[in-house]
């Protein structure tokens, strides 16, 4: 790794939750970590440099006081000897890879690296680094280097795209011999489509054109996807360039893998959507159709009956005053559950023991609650009216199916940063190799998934229904909940 028994590591990043998280996959990693650096700005990033040296900087290009590029140039210029690795969003991918063509040893995308990446992306930008140190020491060096270099390398004169020498690394890359690929061009490693494609000899254009993987052909017609980055040299006289490919076909497969299956799970959560609302809709029908519509046909019939008889029947006229106020009441409780409750107003456990009110007057379920370890002020309104309808729904569903005689509820916020639901009836319980995915559990799940919450389910016949829901705290502030457990 490093002569140093530790490594000391200057983080450049102005968002809290992102420098907590890498600070903890440092200290969750094998790597000896010495001290740990932190600057929010560019500013103080190069305070920091004036006095210390250290081995490792993660840096986020876009800061309060720099903005792109310029970060890394600024940061690189300052010093030489330590190994950059850009933190990036993916929606800052290209401007991250330009920052690797300048020379940038390794990158991350916020919220897709754990400790092992983090770690083996260290052990690979150091070494890369003293690699790159070492080539600039000396010639003898730099060709022993490039030689036993674990990177597929080559280098071609500029003027005749000639390729002059490889490593062995591309000779097994490509499968081609040393002696064969020396007698090739490098328009000969393109795919036949690309071959007559003009070459790029300007350094800013070439640069863009390799900021973004490129189809390389082996010997045996497959054909790669790779990153290219490229130094000038002179050979024999002669300018020429050295060329260092990393293979990402295997990378680039599999996140076009979790994009295909992130598009069929939003397909499914909206055919379960659209599923839930016309069950809701068939429901709705249903109500109108054989209570309230039954109720003012009554009504009406009444009405026929006074005009034909073209006499004032007060007696009647009471029954139908009845039969209307009656419907009144029917159409204000079906309205009641569609009308989204203002949690802003009395709050999302207020609104809870109200469905629970409301479901004990008319099922006799004694309900067992526990919100004390709940803080409602760290969560946004939209997740709250959300837990409502989960809450709401399983409720409905326990009367409708369970023949349960006692319902726990509870709202826990974790010390993982996460907030759980629990939803447990001593019903009947279900079947789940029978019906997995009723419509009930799917609109559930649909509606957890639309906040990242994970669904749990432990049931068997006989033994009630347990309903657990898992929400990752991402609205919560941070320091508020540090604040909060201790």
């Amino acid at each position: 790794m490093n002569s140093k028994e530790s490594l000391d590591i200057l983080v450049v990043e102005d968002n809290e939750v992102h420098f907590y998280l890498l600070e903890q996959y440092l200290n969750f990693s094998t790597l000896k970590i010495g001290k740990i650096f932190r600057a929010i700005t560019l500013e103080e990033s190069l305070s920091i440099l004036n006095t210390e040296t250290p081995d490792v900087i993660f840096l986020d290009l876009f800061l309060p006081d720099s903005d792109g590029l310029g970060s890394y140039k600024t940061i690189q210029s300052k010093i030489n000897s330590a190994s950059i690795i850009i933190i990036s969003s993916l929606s800052d991918i290209n401007i991250t890879l330009e920052a690797l063509s300048y020379g940038a040893e390794d990158y991350l995308v916020k919220g897709e690296f754990d400790e092992r990446i983090l770690e083996k992306s260290i052990r690979y930008s150091l070494e890369r680094k003293k690699s790159e140190l070492e080539l600039q020491a000396s010639e003898a060096k730099y060709r022993q280097i490039f030689y036993n270099n674990p990177s597929p390398m080559y280098i071609y004169d500029i003027d005749t795209l000639q390729i002059l020498e490889c490593n062995e690394a591309a000779v097994k890359k490509y499968l081609y011999t040393k002696e064969e690929f020396t007698k090739l061009k490098i328009t000969d490693l393109r795919p036949p489509e690309n071959k007559l494609l003009p070459v790029i000899h300007d350094v800013e254009e070439l640069q863009k054109l390799i900021s973004v993987p490129l189809p390389h052909q082996k010997k045996n017609g497959e054909i790669i996807m790779v990153e290219i980055s490229f130094y000038h040299i002179e050979m024999n006289g002669n300018q020429a360039r050295q060329i260092q490919i990393n293979d990402v076909t295997e990378r680039i497969k599999l996140q076009e893998q979790l994009e295909l299956q992130q598009r069929e799970r939003e397909r499914s959560i909206t055919y379960a959507t659209i599923i839930a609302q016309e069950t809701e809709r068939a429901e709705l029908g249903r109500e109108l159709h054989d209570n309230i519509n039954q109720i003012l046909v009554t009504a009406l019939l009444f009405l026929d009956n006074i005009i034909n008889i073209q006499k004032v029947d007060f007696e009647r006229l009471l029954y139908i005053k009845e039969i209307i106020s009656e419907s009144i009441k029917e159409i204000r409780k079906i309205t009641k559950g569609l009308v989204p409750p203002a949690l802003d107003n009395i709050g999302l456990i207020a609104s809870v023991e109200g469905v629970i009110s409301n479901v004990r007057s008319v099922s006799g379920i004694t309900f067992n609650t526990s919100f004390n370890d709940f803080f409602e002020e760290m969560i946004s309104e939209e997740l709250k009216l959300m837990i409502y309808r989960i809450v709401q729904e399983q409720l409905n569903n326990i009367v409708k199916h369970s023949k349960a005689t006692k319902v726990d509820i509870s709202l826990t916020q974790k010390r993982d940063n996460t907030l759980e639901l629990l939803i447990k009836d001593n019903g009947k319980g279900h079947n789940l190799a029978e019906k997995p995915n009723g419509v009930g559990l799917q609109n559930i799940k649909t509606r957890a998934a639309l906040h990242y919450g994970e669904v749990a389910i432990n049931t068997s016949p006989g033994n009630g229904f347990e309903l657990i829901v898992t929400f990752p705290m991402l609205e919560a502030n941070s320091s508020a909940m540090v604040e909060a457990f201790e």
